[in-house]
């Protein structure tokens, strides 16, 4: 076979080989998200596993369905709550406003004297208070594109519940197949970078437990905290704010506007003394976050901790709440490249870490 054949040959191959592996894509692409998501809690919940499975005296699969029995509570129970409050409050507003029972009160004297806006809120507020009936079928339009938009949040939330559920139960399978599939990611990071390709991947390994840590677990004690405060307190709808304050940690936004609206309503409505005691309580436990994070998420890794917070909250704005771990396991596996490129050797620190974290790469 002369040379022509032999590269027209290769072509061929390459072209079917392509072909499949798009086929394949175009069938797992619907599944991409929660095939992610479950590798990513795999590998973050895994060595929780070892030790549930070494307590349970080697009882894997016992272990991993405990494991997932505990991340579908945590993620069922509060939505499920969730969902029955928002139903029963929507419930009885519809029953209100189609038996003309809804009532809402009249303004209080100093709200026209607000500035800028002040007379028009109090007209409209006067009026909504003076013919409750009348005012709602004037913003009927508005009212209904409202109720389009809810009914979308909520299916959106819902099919995410679900393919959440879907993820945790994906990665108890990975979870339970972790030595079976251990050899061959390691001879695919191999063939990607060859000798450095398992270090890449348990750097990956210990970058997604490392944010695992510093971003999910620093909201949950962040939560739990404010969480105390504000059911100590009485706050209304304690465990409702609890939960908001756990999401709005996780994606990043923090707990400033849930706490501030609490220290309002305690400065209002307790006694000053306990309504001190409850601020100085509430600002530490708004605060933890700016210690714990550098601490949990930087350590143990080769990356500069800038590099991590630039991957999540780039990996935030670019991908959504999966990249808080996609994000910085991008832009750590880049820093790595980049360092051997342009000729300094991390491979031995790299290293250093895949053997402080072994099944790092299950």
């Amino acid at each position: 076979m002369n040379n022509d054949a032999k590269i027209i040959d290769l072509v061929i191959r390459l072209f079917f080989l392509g072909l499949l592996l798009f086929a394949g894509f175009t069938l797992l692409r619907p599944f991409l998200t929660m095939i992610l998501w479950g590798a990513i809690l795999a590998i973050a919940w895994y060595p929780l596993f070892l030790w549930l499975k070494k307590l349970l005296a080697g009882r894997a699969k016992l272990a991993a369905v405990l494991l997932t029995l505990l991340c579908l509570g945590i993620i069922i129970g509060p939505v499920s709550g969730i969902a029955a409050v928002l139903a029963r409050n929507l419930r009885t507003l519809a029953e209100y406003i189609d038996t003309g029972a809804a009532v809402i009160p009249p303004p209080p004297a100093d709200v026209a004297t607000w500035p800028l806006i002040g007379e028009r809120i109090a007209s409209l507020w006067q009026q909504a208070s003076d013919n409750t009936g009348q005012f709602l079928q004037r913003f009927e339009p508005q009212l209904k594109e409202l109720g389009k938009i809810s009914l979308s949040l909520a299916t959106s939330t819902g099919l995410t519940v679900l393919k959440f559920i879907a993820s945790i139960l994906i990665a108890a399978a990975f979870t339970l197949s972790a030595k079976n599939l251990t050899h061959p990611m390691n001879r695919l990071a191999e063939k990607i970078a060859p000798g450095r390709g398992i270090a890449l991947a348990s750097l990956t390994a210990s970058t997604v437990r490392n944010v695992s840590r510093g971003i999910i677990g620093v909201a949950i004690i962040q939560s739990l905290l404010i969480g105390i405060g504000l059911v100590t307190v009485g706050t209304p709808a304690a465990g409702l704010l609890t939960f908001l304050t756990l999401i709005l940690g996780i994606l990043q936004i923090g707990p400033g506007l849930i706490v501030l609206g609490a220290l309002i309503h305690a400065w209002a409505t307790l006694p000053n003394s306990i309504a001190l005691l409850f601020t100085l309580w509430m600002i530490p436990a708004t605060l933890v976050d700016n210690f714990l994070k550098p601490i949990l998420m930087g350590r143990g890794l080769p990356i500069p901790m800038v590099v991590i917070l630039l991957g999540v909250f780039g990996g935030v704005i670019a991908y959504g709440i999966i990249g808080l771990f996609v994000g910085p396991v991008l832009l750590g596996l880049c820093y790595e490249l980049v360092r051997a490129w342009i000729g300094e050797d991390s491979s031995e620190p790299v290293a250093n870490s895949s053997r402080g974290d072994r099944g790092a790469t299950s």
